[in-house]
């Protein structure tokens, strides 16, 4: 019985010695978890943290925001500046118009000048008659001298025959001319139509081989639509292989202590560049005060430039004003010379006081032309200054957007690294939600797509079968264009016939050229067809074209949306996975410990089993911390990755921005240098103006002198008549009878019509001047 009871309590011994060891484990399961709950805790406030900084981020966002506003104003500033550049300008355009409808006044008042001319033409031409008429008349008195006017008029009508002839002949001349010329005419037409057709020939066979290449481009699609749809296939087997690398993302959270003391020391360098940004900024915006008042100025500099060419041009109105005066002048001394021509009184002294004045004309008109070349000049220079003064603008310019471009890139940084911590503080918080919502939403994305990608495939059938629809009623409309070509043919051939058996006659050649003229349109009008048709095909390709890109650019996305929701729908289900491991694990876990208490108090002969089990879980539990410490490794060399990634996109970005910008400056740059030009055409034209204004000028004094130089000889000629009829007077009393016969008032009426006869000479040369038209009447015609 001792015995027993001895080994009785060496088993409570051993009892309460397992006990103990059973405590001592469940007390250090406690500790773990405190230590765990301790580290849940120290993640929570990294977080309370990280959003605190996410407030003074945006804090500093908005600062940089203020910044990006006054920026702005800036801009603005320039663009009122533009504003009032462009006012000028239109104060320009106006002053441009004002010229052009003075121009046109000084136009009209020509014409009027013309028409007076026209009209004094008239009336010269109707005492011409009057002075036929009083030929006539005399003509019947001299027919008493039969032998000495027989031969007279028989060398007149020698004249007028041989005239006559000459007509004739200018006008068979004339009329085979224009026979060449209607001919030439049809066989460039001819060769004009050959050529269209050959153009309708080379486009009905290149819609031949874009039809066909279109053909091709349909089967290309469709079979990279089935390709795609194995690709799809093998990716979906391919994710499951994927699912095993993207355990290494919840070892992250070991790190996050120690990159936020990294992001922390960045804010802090984030702050001191801020604050140096901040102090540029403003001397950037001194500068740009410094150049706004400058530019101020130059304006100010352009108004009184623009005034004194306002001053210029009122005192070129004033001349021009004052040589209408003069020009008013001189139409009442040219009547005076044709009452003169009448009364015969006054011609010396009207010639005398008009040619003076024509002098006094040339001189102004030579001091309008000094004055004109000196003002040119000072126009030239004050643009050559105008145009060093752009320029230097240009070059501060430049210099101010390349010191913003550089504060712009500095605060971009800043963002990039704002933007960096946010993701890195979302990142975690937002998986958890992302993998469960992104399986259903890529499901319904496949599924939308594939029915979007059905529809995209029958609107572009449609689309297909209307184009062809469209070609074949083109191709008709051009055989009907085709048809109307060759019944012109036939009747341009018909023309050529009756142009060959054409005469003389000017009556049958007016209405032959009417039907010419008709048919020559009636050819232009098929030409215009023809190249609208080519217009229209040529756009229905371009379309074609443009579809055909679409399609592919709408593949091409959707393959990378595929690519991502596979990638999405990978790692929920790997995250998944890990979720459902670890509550196994737990699960494990509980079932071992009732176990281990069911052994226990059933038989005490299975601690041997218990101790194995024990030093099997120590074993487990060192293996696991080192996969975690593996783990740890994997996930830092991750981060370094995707450190390197976001730095090389960051600096990708600021290029295509730095480009951008200077896109726009080049655009600016260009709009100056355009407005510029157009200033520099409008002096051009002013100039041309001017110029062709002071051409016209001589041209009218060219011809008032030639009226007073026809004067002068029409003054001669009658006092050379005048001679004349007093010797036939005198050899009529001499030979006797026939002054017997002449009374006084006869006489008296003799003397008088003596003012109007003219010489058979001086009769030739007028009718010669009066068949040649003036240059005002080709004008005005």
């Amino acid at each position: 019985m001792d015995k027993v009871y001895e080994e009785l309590d060496e088993v409570k011994a051993e009892v309460d010695r397992l006990k103990a060891e059973l405590r001592a484990k469940t007390d250090s399961l406690e500790n773990l978890k405190k230590s765990h709950n301790a580290q849940v805790n120290q993640i929570q406030e990294a977080r309370l943290k990280a959003e605190e900084w996410k407030h003074e981020l945006l804090r500093k966002e908005d600062e940089i925001a203020e910044a990006n506003q006054a920026c702005q104003d800036l801009k603005g500033d320039l663009n009122k500046k533009e504003s009032v550049i462009k006012h000028l300008s239109a104060a320009n355009d106006k002053l441009r118009a004002d010229c052009n409808e003075k121009l046109k006044k000084w136009e009209d008042e020509k014409r009027d000048l013309l028409l007076t001319l026209e009209e004094s033409n008239e009336k010269a031409e109707n005492r011409e008659q009057q002075i036929n008429l009083c030929r006539q008349e005399i003509e019947r008195l001299e027919g008493y001298l039969a032998v000495s006017n027989k031969k007279g008029s028989e060398s007149q009508k020698g004249l007028r025959a041989s005239t006559e002839l000459r007509e004739r002949n200018d006008m068979l001349q004339k009329l085979e001319e224009e026979k060449r010329k209607v001919e030439d005419q049809l066989k460039w037409k001819k060769e004009q139509f050959k050529h269209l057709e050959e153009a309708h020939q080379k486009l009905k066979e290149n819609f031949r081989s874009n039809k066909k290449d279109w053909d091709m481009e349909k089967s290309t699609l469709l079979d990279e639509i089935s390709s795609l749809q194995e690709k799809l296939d093998s990716q979906i087997r391919i994710s499951d292989d994927l699912k095993h690398q993207l355990q290494t993302c919840h070892q992250a959270l070991a790190h996050v202590e120690s990159q936020k003391k990294r992001l922390q020391v960045e804010v802090s360098d984030l702050k001191a560049r801020l604050d140096d940004a901040s102090s540029e900024y403003q001397d950037a915006k001194s500068e740009l005060d410094c150049l706004s008042s400058r530019l101020e100025k130059d304006i100010g500099e352009l108004r009184y430039a623009l005034k004194t060419k306002d001053a210029y041009l009122r005192e070129s109105k004033y001349r021009i004003e004052k040589l209408e005066q003069e020009n008013q002048e001189l139409r009442i001394p040219l009547k005076e010379l044709q009452e003169a021509q009448i009364q015969e009184a006054g011609a010396t002294y009207s010639q005398s006081k008009l040619r003076s004045k024509l002098k006094n004309l040339e001189q102004a008109h030579k001091e309008c032309a000094s004055t004109l070349q000196v003002k040119e000049a000072e126009w030239k220079s004050q643009l050559e200054k105008l145009a060093k003064d752009l320029n230097s603008y240009e070059f501060e310019l430049e210099t101010k957007v390349a010191a913003t471009e550089e504060l712009k890139k500095e605060l971009e940084r800043s963002q990039s690294l704002n933007i960096e911590m946010e993701l890195l503080n979302e990142e975690m918080s937002v998986m958890l939600l992302v993998l469960r919502q992104g399986i259903s939403e890529a499901q319904l994305n496949l599924a939308n797509y594939k029915e979007e990608m059905d529809v995209m495939n029958r609107k572009r059938e449609e689309k297909v079968l209307q184009l062809m629809k469209e070609l074949e009623i083109k191709e008709a409309a051009l055989i009907s264009v085709q048809k109307a070509m060759n019944v012109e043919r036939e009747r341009a051939a018909c023309l050529m016939k009756q142009v060959e058996s054409f005469g003389v006659s000017k009556e049958l050649q007016h209405p032959l050229e009417d039907e010419l003229d008709r048919h020559m349109e009636m050819l232009e009008e098929s030409n215009i067809c023809q190249l609208i048709l080519k217009d229209k095909v040529m756009e229905m390709e371009c379309e074609l074209k443009d579809q055909l890109k679409e399609v592919h650019d709408a593949l091409d996305s959707a393959n990378v949306e595929l690519d991502e929701t596979i990638s999405v729908r990978n790692e929920m289900e790997f995250e998944l996975q890990i979720w459902m491991s670890i509550v196994e694990r737990l699960k494990n876990d509980l079932e071992e410990n009732h176990i281990v208490r069911r052994e226990l108090e059933t038989s005490l002969l299975t601690q041997v089993d218990v101790a194995e089990s024990l030093k099997q879980e120590k074993d487990i539990l060192v293996y696991k911390l080192e996969e975690q410490e593996m783990r740890i490794d994997q996930l830092n060399q991750e981060l370094k990755v995707r450190k390197e990634v976001t730095s090389e996109m960051d600096a990708i970005i600021q290029l295509e921005h730095v480009k951008e910008l200077n896109h726009q400056m080049e655009t600016k740059v260009q709009y100056s240098d355009d407005v510029i030009q157009k200033l520099m055409i409008e002096n051009r034209n002013l100039m041309e103006n001017v110029t062709r204004l002071s051409l016209e000028r001589k041209n009218l004094l060219q011809f008032v002198q030639g009226l007073g130089d026809k004067i002068n000889e029409f003054s001669t000629v009658d006092s050379q008549l005048m001679e004349m009829l007093k010797t036939m007077a005198q050899s009529f009393e001499n030979d006797g009878q026939g002054g017997i016969l002449i009374s006084k008032k006869d006489d008296h009426f003799f003397v008088n019509e003596n003012m109007l006869i003219h010489s058979p000479t001086s009769r030739k040369k007028l009718e010669v001047t009066s068949d040649i038209r003036s240059p005002f009447k080709e004008v005005n015609n």
